[in-house]
């Protein structure tokens, strides 16, 4: 009996996390597209992971607009006709001068992170979704941060608690992380497992040379949740700690 490649598209792979996201599945056999808005960056990125040994493919995906969801959607569909893993991974990164008080927040900056970082991924997901109920293993993994854990939120303590208040970005990803537990309840009788990962602060462009965690890591969980065995769980929050994927708190 012939065993169908695995296909995982990544949203946002041209670089950073989803890029080591792109390449760790790879090396797993499966094939990879690389979900990108630039064309000339998404080629070459899939012309590099393919000098490594990689199977991947560019596909155009702009997570901002609805006809270019709908498009990639249709071109996965008439070239593979399934997809067996989604990473939700494309978003906006908080910046200097995000930080400020919660009941000075610019609305319209607050809109942009929740229309990026939430409504895109719920329409992303809802237009892969028929793809995914081909897939005899369908995963899709929303990439999430601690900062988006209202538990961690109101711990003064903890590692997040101090840090300066980002209520546009932690509202988006909080607001994902409830997708997630939703979502994951209603795919859960198809088999189709749904979750969240945290890749903690990492050395990317975002994060810098300085943050605590490499991209290696920093993709580990997400990489982890998209190969699942059929009794792994759904509707949880992980992240890594001491080269392991733990649990992290809603």
């Amino acid at each position: 009996m012939e065993v169908r490649q695995k296909i995982a598209l990544i949203t946002g792979a041209n670089r950073g996390l989803g890029l080591e996201i792109a390449r760790q599945l790879g090396k797993k056999q499966i094939k990879v597209l690389i979900g990108a808005r630039n064309a000339v960056a998404g080629q070459a990125t899939a012309e590099r992971l393919m000098a490594e040994g990689v199977d991947a493919i560019f596909l155009e995906l702009d997570i901002s607009e609805l006809n270019s969801i709908a498009h990639a959607a249709q071109v996965v569909s008439e070239q593979f006709g399934y997809l067996d893993i989604l990473v939700n991974n494309a978003a906006i990164l908080p910046k200097a001068g995000d930080e400020g008080a919660p009941s000075l927040v610019n609305p319209q900056l607050l809109l942009t992170f929740l229309e990026t970082n939430f409504l895109a991924q719920v329409s992303v997901t809802q237009a892969f979704l028929p793809l995914i109920r081909q897939s005899k293993a369908g995963r899709i993994v929303n990439m999430s941060s601690s900062i988006g854990s209202v538990t961690i939120a109101s711990e003064h303590l903890h590692q997040n608690g101090p840090k300066p208040a980002r209520l546009p970005y932690a509202a988006s990803k909080a607001a994902l992380n409830m997708f997630t537990v939703s979502l994951a309840k209603e795919l859960r009788p198809e088999g189709i497992k749904v979750n969240s990962a945290d890749p903690g602060l990492t050395q990317t462009d975002a994060g810098g040379p300085n943050a605590p965690y490499t991209v290696e890591q920093g993709a580990r969980p997400a990489v982890w949740l998209a190969c699942l065995e059929d009794d792994g769980p759904t509707g949880c929050f992980f992240t890594h700690v001491d080269e392991h994927v733990v649990n992290n708190p809603w």
